[in-house]
């Protein structure tokens, strides 16, 4: 059945934006939210934008006294291919906007940010049987994410500029992907994984391991020629703490918990989407991230 969706979402929330190591949240990930058509290629983009307030202390924080102010916007080209039965690769080249306002002190770069290639092999495809109630995809992965993006930029004083606000992290990581969808008619559900072993770059600043998933729940309709999918569920998002030349950086790992309410419309060879994800809960105390708006277009073929 060629209305059959999978969700694989890919949240990666880098630990911290500012001079002091104690900041807010980066939207330098990959999430791809609910991805058109299982089997099918298609390219696509995505805009989206957070904003995270960082205080020095919770007390601070609760009194809206903020030590930086983070705003993290990014317009991503999404690729998916299938070269073989079985086989998907997808492709991301973000390209990032980042403001930083700290001590009254605004900083913006802007530039190309750090390109990550997938492959997925489909163990598991019974989306199309028409002799199942129940259906499911499962597929396992991984790939790269490329030191593509500049992380050399300075400030105005020609200092270097902390390294959540350049463009690129500088480092060659390792992903390790898994995702899960089971369908009865029109309701279903999606769970899945992604593993960032991340290296240090030529800084010799190392971001911290981390570990996501998710859960959805999503429910598709046909509407004469439109097909509708709402979907709900949450993330969560765990980083170990980043090392600077070797140094344990105290308040740069955490756990991020994030809602989703999303809508997706496909219609022809188009698709579009809106994903809000609203903070539930994050361990970081000093921390307050605001709701992430996520918007999608594709084109299938």
């Amino acid at each position: 059945m060629r209305t059959l969706f999978f969700a694989l979402a890919f949240l990666v929330l880098l630990p911290g934006a500012s001079a002091c190591d104690v900041c807010g949240c980066s939207i330098g990930g990959n999430y791809f939210g609910i991805l058109p058509q299982f089997h099918r290629h298609f390219i696509g983009i995505r805009w989206s934008s957070e904003t995270s307030y960082t205080s020095l202390s919770a007390d601070a924080l609760r009194q809206k006294q903020y030590h930086s102010v983070e705003e993290f916007t990014s317009a991503d080209m999404i690729i998916r291919f299938y070269p073989v039965r079985r086989w998907q690769l997808l492709l991301l080249a973000p390209y990032r906007w980042n403001h930083q306002t700290e001590d009254r002190i605004s900083t913006r770069v802007h530039g190309l940010g750090d390109v990550s290639l997938l492959a997925n092999y489909v163990l598991l495809n019974t989306g199309d049987s028409l002799h199942r109630s129940w259906r499911q995809t499962l597929s396992l992965g991984g790939g790269l994410k490329l030191p593509t993006g500049r992380n050399n930029l300075t400030a105005a004083d020609g200092g270097p500029l902390h390294p959540n606000i350049q463009p690129g992290t500088g480092s060659t990581d390792f992903l390790l992907s898994a995702a899960y969808t089971l369908r009865r008619g029109a309701w279903g559900a999606s769970t899945d994984l992604l593993a960032r072993w991340n290296t240090a770059n030529s800084h010799n600043y190392h971001f911290g391991n981390r570990l996501s998933g998710s859960a959805k729940l999503f429910y598709w309709s046909n509407l004469r020629h439109v097909t509708v999918l709402p979907n709900a569920g949450v993330f969560l998002d765990a980083a170990e703490a980043n090392r600077d030349d070797d140094e344990l950086l105290t308040g740069s790992n955490g756990i991020t918990t994030l809602a989703t309410l999303g809508l997706d419309v496909y219609t022809g060879h188009f698709s579009a989407g809106v994903n809000y994800q609203p903070p539930i809960w994050q361990s970081r105390k000093t921390v307050r991230t605001n709701a992430r708006w996520i918007f999608t277009l594709n084109y299938i073929f």
